[in-house]
């Protein structure tokens, strides 16, 4: 089968090495080339918050290790700690319990979903990804439609907007008059802002690079939208600010929540950075009166709505288990198609050759009775010289195994 995926994810890893192996998105079609030119006849990266994973067909693991350290300029023994490593039918198995949302840190989350499939579109795209990864992929997106579809894996799942509004609650009790930033106008954050836009809190504003974009989202949850530029002077207006960017380099510093502290009077204000690598640097989490959280933190809260969900979990590691034994069946029926094809041609071969030598015969004047018994017989010697053959040849601790196997073949009785 030749599968392989190595990876670390928020499991293996903490996020301070995560972020470190983050691929910028721009660059992710010139390190598919370089993998596939030098590794591998089939790669796809999966790079998101919370895992680094790099799909392929051949080559060495120890090999696409060595280039993933120097990659990200991180040594390869702390890395091989943190790393690991599957093969074949465990790929398959693995890449449908991501897919499905089993291996990811909130149970049941629909996000992971988009961004493989957004994953293997772009090794299409790079002319990376091959029959045999877009097989594996295609097959995860069914599955893992399966698993949503027959249990309740995502039903009253613990999101990360959830988390951040009970932390909200504890904080400043009802949001009524609260105000809220989002940095970012990506796919996170207008999940957080719709949940938010819901729960009627006083303000909400999108920050942005793009001030279209930012208007976009703004213009489905009835919120402001403001650039970039503008948060250094506005952010001690906002209560929460929820920070989740492409950025490669904290976006707000310790300098501006200071300073934003004392506008505010001391009154309290919630960070959450869901970005990875982080958007808020570590040292605020130290002031007072301010609450840091990453998105590690709301995983670690999400812990109790997991255990209510043990029976979903069962329920869909056996969906999952089963398209992994029918996508094992349908390889293994792959690899037994040219020993089919070659044991009919061979087939046909002989009853040619008899069938000429029927003819002739019959030409020749003999009796056609006497033509069909040797035409019979010819062939019935010729099917069965192999197989006799096999079975005389076999060495004596392998009797058995040939026998049950003929006897299998030809349905025969005792």
């Amino acid at each position: 089968m030749n599968l392989n995926v190595i990876g670390l994810n928020h499991k293996t890893a903490s996020l301070e090495l995560r972020e470190k192996f983050v691929f910028q998105t721009d660059l992710l079609t010139e390190a598919l080339v370089e993998i596939k030119k030098t590794f591998s006849t089939e790669v796809v990266i999966l790079s998101t918050c919370n895992r680094t994973e790099i799909y392929f067909t051949t080559g060495q693991a120890s090999q696409v290790i060595q280039w993933l350290a120097n990659y990200h300029q991180i040594s390869v023994t702390d890395l091989k700690k943190n790393i690991y490593h599957h093969q074949d039918l465990m790929v398959v198995s693995h890449a449908y319990r991501v897919a499905s949302g089993i291996d990811s840190m909130i149970l049941g989350e629909t996000q992971i979903l988009g961004q493989i499939k957004q994953a293997s579109k772009l090794a299409d795209y790079a002319g990376t990804q091959g029959k045999i990864l877009s097989q594996l992929f295609q097959k995860s997106f069914e599955t893992a439609k399966k698993v949503r579809s027959e249990t309740h894996i995502g039903a009253s799942s613990t999101t990360i907007a959830s988390c951040i509004f009970r932390l909200a609650k504890k904080i400043f009790g009802n949001i009524d008059d609260i105000n809220i930033l989002f940095v970012g106008a990506g796919e996170m954050n207008e999940l957080c802002a719709k949940y938010f836009s819901d729960q009627n809190p006083k303000k909400i504003a999108i920050a942005n690079r793009s001030i279209q974009k930012a208007k976009g989202l703004a213009s489905k949850i009835n919120a402001d939208a403001i650039l970039f530029a503008d948060i250094n002077h506005k952010i001690h207006q906002y209560d929460i600010v929820i920070s989740c960017t492409g950025s490669q380099l904290p976006i707000i510093g310790l300098g501006l929540i200071e300073k934003s502290i004392k506008l505010r009077k001391h009154k309290p204000m919630l960070l959450i950075d869901l970005a990875v690598p982080r958007d808020i640097e570590t040292e605020i989490g130290k002031l007072d009166d301010i609450f840091l959280y990453t998105l590690d933190h709301l995983a670690e809260m999400a812990q109790e709505g997991m255990k209510n969900r043990k029976g979903a979990v069962k329920d869909a590691e056996l969906i999952i288990q089963r398209y992994v034994n029918e996508y094992n069946k349908k390889i293994n029926q792959r690899t037994i198609t040219p020993s089919i094809k070659l044991l009919i041609d061979q087939f046909e071969d002989f009853r040619t050759k008899e069938l000429i030598k029927a003819h002739k015969d019959i030409k020749l004047g003999k009796s056609v009775d006497e033509v069909l018994d040797k035409l019979s017989k010819n062939l019935s010697k010729k099917f069965l010289h192999y197989p006799t053959k096999a079975l005389n040849e076999s060495a004596t601790e392998k009797n058995n195994e040939v026998t049950d196997l003929l006897k299998n073949i030809y349905n025969l009785k005792d």
